[in-house]
């Protein structure tokens, strides 16, 4: 009797230890951290402030432990350009860990390992708060400028290029004429942005093979040499947020580093 009062001791001891280990791990974390990962997310906030859009990145976990980092990445010589990096990722419990080899997105810088543990201060299923446990760069501990980054998470069936293909105009920045500039979303992820030449005539700007990418509503552009965003004879990124778009009104609002853009759509690709 007495061993089996010792047996049932013990299996209650178990129970208790697992429970505490779940409620621990899944206390205010309605879809548990591993599964919520999985998705698109937008880093918009660091220690509790919100970044300019030009400072914000995309992370996409899969579930084949791979994560896709998109940014905005130096060229050297005050040049930018938007790319992507693949790391790895592990989570176990509520501790996060994203290591590899960082190649500064499209492999324009020397390759560098990194090592970044992270912890679940918030996991929720439209937002994830992240605290910083170390970081390690080429094998050394390196302290981020950050101790928290806060995301959201994009639907899974966001269009990336579907919802805004097509020509469309400038009409204003912050309520003045901007009439004088158009710009081609192509389906392969490509632009062309052009200037007006004439009362109906317009040329392309630029030198260099410009490019977008979409996140549900948030848009990067790639361009080159671009005086309608002040980066004469340079590669530079400029990041949208977009407010609304209208198909029965052919129209778009968006904003940028505290400036306002309406534009009007003007044909199909």
């Amino acid at each position: 009797m007495m061993r089996r009062l010792r047996h049932i001791a013990l299996a209650v001891s178990v129970l208790a230890v697992a429970a505490w280990f779940a409620v621990s791990c899944n206390s205010d974390n309605p879809a548990y951290p591993r599964e919520n990962l999985k998705a698109t997310w937008i880093v918009y906030m660091l220690d509790g402030n919100v970044l300019d859009e030009r400072d914000w990145h995309v992370m996409t976990f899969n579930s084949s432990g791979m994560v896709y980092w998109a940014g905005v990445l130096t060229l050297g010589e005050s040049g930018f350009q938007w790319g992507e990096n693949t790391l790895y990722y592990d989570i176990y419990c509520c501790d996060l860990s994203v290591y590899g080899s960082f190649e500064g997105l499209y492999g324009h810088l020397t390759p560098v390992e990194t090592e970044q543990e992270y912890y679940f201060i918030d996991n929720r299923d439209s937002s994830m708060t992240l605290g910083v446990e170390s970081w390690k760069i080429g094998g050394a501990e390196t302290v981020p400028e950050f101790t928290q980054m806060t995301m959201r998470k994009l639907p899974s069936t966001y269009a990336e290029v579907d919802t805004i293909a097509g020509v469309w105009q400038f009409n204003t920045l912050d309520g003045a004429d901007f009439s004088g500039y158009r710009i081609q979303f192509q389906s392969d992820g490509t632009l062309v942005m052009s200037s007006r030449s004439g009362e109906n005539s317009w040329i392309p700007m630029g030198g260099g093979e410009d490019y977008f990418r979409l996140y549900d509503d948030f848009l990067t552009l790639t361009v080159y040499d671009n005086s309608a965003f002040g980066t004469p004879a340079k590669w530079d990124v400029k990041c949208f947020q977009i407010d609304s778009i209208s198909s029965a009104t052919g129209s778009m609002a968006m904003h940028s580093s505290g400036q306002s853009y309406t534009l009007s759509f003007i044909s199909p690709n």
